[in-house]
């Protein structure tokens, strides 16, 4: 079996790869460091392919990878590499609403499309964020491309007819090193979120199951419920935390 997982380096990325790896699978692994600063017990040069997703030569790195590997088939493809921004949305620059574009968006819709052929009897997995379904201020562009992202998979699953199987997963806020990039660990209190490897073991059994969305937590189910159904109520409820 093989799976393939972007943004596999850190965070729930890399928590998912290593709960994969004991099971007798093949992994694909994807991120943007240099393979010489990783883990050597960990990545080589047979399991890992170093591409920038906020690139548009990524596509192409990865595909030249897999070819140069002799991989024709890959049994599920986890799109879990994402970037945020957290700000005043009139003061993010034009580079970082363009590679948030194109890392939580543009290369994924272009990897999938290319990776077809090897995923006709697979499963292509979307890990989007309950943000597509509720209002998140100064996480404006983020939740953008979340819900853009959602609206990809919901074509794509008529358009495949099952093969490959498409699935959204949506997850809430997770313990990670997003939060203290974008400098708001303790404005969140990042340290209260589920961890990185809890939440990677729930996306694990959610891709057991033949359901087409899944969203992992009791309140993110509520939120997302909440925010599908009733969307004004959560605008207002946001308008007022705000």
């Amino acid at each position: 079996m093989n799976i393939l997982i972007t943004g596999a380096t850190d965070g729930i990325g890399l928590a998912l790869a290593k709960h994969y790896q004991a099971q007798p699978i093949r992994l694909i692994l994807i991120g943007r460091k240099p393979l010489n600063t990783l883990d050597p017990t960990f990545f080589n040069a047979d399991n890992y392919c170093q591409s920038d997703l906020s690139q548009p030569d990524s596509t192409t790195r990865i595909v030249d990878w897999l070819n140069a590997k002799n991989i024709k088939h890959i049994d599920l493809t986890l799109h879990n590499a994402g970037v945020g921004w957290y700000g005043d949305p009139s003061l993010q620059p034009p580079a970082s609403i363009d590679e948030l574009l194109q890392v939580n968006l543009s290369t994924p819709l272009a990897l999938t499309y290319t990776l077809l052929p090897r995923l006709q009897n697979g499963r292509i997995v979307f890990i989007s964020s309950v943000a597509a379904n509720a209002p998140a201020a100064k996480y404006a562009v983020y939740a953008a491309t979340k819900s853009a992202l959602d609206g990809f998979a919901r074509s794509l699953r008529i358009e495949s007819n099952g093969k490959p199987f498409v699935q959204v997963i949506h997850i809430g806020a997770a313990r990670t090193t997003m939060h203290a990039k974008l400098g708001i660990a303790e404005q969140l209190k990042a340290d209260r979120f589920p961890s990185a490897e809890w939440t990677a073991e729930q996306i694990a059994r959610a891709v057991q199951t033949k359901k087409s969305e899944v969203t992992i937590g009791a309140a993110n189910k509520i939120l997302r419920w909440v925010g599908s159904h009733f969307p004004s109520m959560i605008d207002s409820l946001a308008g007022r935390r705000a």
